[in-house]
């Protein structure tokens, strides 16, 4: 059995002195785990790569060939420590928390926006409908397109920490102090936003994010989330006088 597929490098391990198990993402399959057995290559995490793969059977662990790289996010960011976490977060965070053989087509899709659009300034807007996108597939989704309460479409500027739903402001101002803040480019694709708006998202993703891999695995998310929120909390006023 074999095919031939553009796939995501989402993580590299050693496995012998001349081979390495690389855990890789696509469109068809998912994730899955294979032998790579170049190791003078310069794989890296996040990767875009033309691969080739070959095996008994489709369980089988299998061997990879690289075709050709396509894409590599690090040569780009090197010196971008934001982004680099990013990439690292994103990366991880599917590489420990999808199942594997597990098709996610829409998430595949958003990933690989984030990642070609490292270099351009709503990089990090792409990064947060990243998240939003891996909490839909693992049954951990927002509501943001009406009122949980009245069913209103307009005027929506809260997030329910329990339900991930939407409410208004006149529904939700009296308990504002125990709802997110919702930033408006989450539901408006007009709106730009600041660094004050994608701590906002990042607290939501990261609250439901939390609560769904300590579900599977009892375990926090990257480190390299926790770094890249610590930036982007740096960079803006706002977000200090919120934390």
């Amino acid at each position: 059995m074999q095919w031939r597929e553009i796939s995501i490098i989402l993580s590299i391990k050693s496995f012998s002195e001349n081979a390495r198990i690389v855990t890789l993402f696509n469109k068809s399959l998912g994730k899955i785990s294979a032998i790579f057995k170049n190791t003078k290559s310069s794989l890296q995490m996040g990767d875009v790569c033309d691969i080739f793969w070959k095996g008994r059977s489709s369980e089988d662990l299998g061997k990879i060939k690289i075709e050709e790289i396509i894409f590599s996010p690090f040569c780009r960011v090197f010196q971008d420590s934001a982004k680099i976490f990013a990439v690292d977060s994103a990366c991880s965070m599917c590489a420990n928390g999808l199942l594997t053989a597990a098709p996610h087509e829409q998430l595949f899709i958003y990933l690989m926006n984030f990642l070609l659009s490292i270099q351009k300034e709503n990089w990090v807007a792409n990064y947060v409908f990243f998240e939003m996108s891996l909490l839909a597939e693992v049954g951990y989704g927002l509501d943001l397109s009406k009122c949980a309460v009245t069913g209103a479409k307009e005027g929506l500027a809260y997030v329910s920490p329990k339900t991930g739903c939407a409410v208004t402001k006149e529904v939700g101002w009296m308990y504002k102090d125990k709802l997110f803040p919702l930033p408006e480019f989450l539901i408006s694709e007009k709106v730009i936003p600041n660094k004050y708006d994608i701590f906002c998202a990042l607290n939501i993703t990261g609250h439901f994010l939390k609560a769904y891999f300590y579900g599977i695995n009892e375990s926090d998310l990257p480190l390299s989330r926790s770094y890249l929120t610590e930036i982007i909390a740096s960079c803006h006023e706002d977000v200090h006088k919120a934390m």
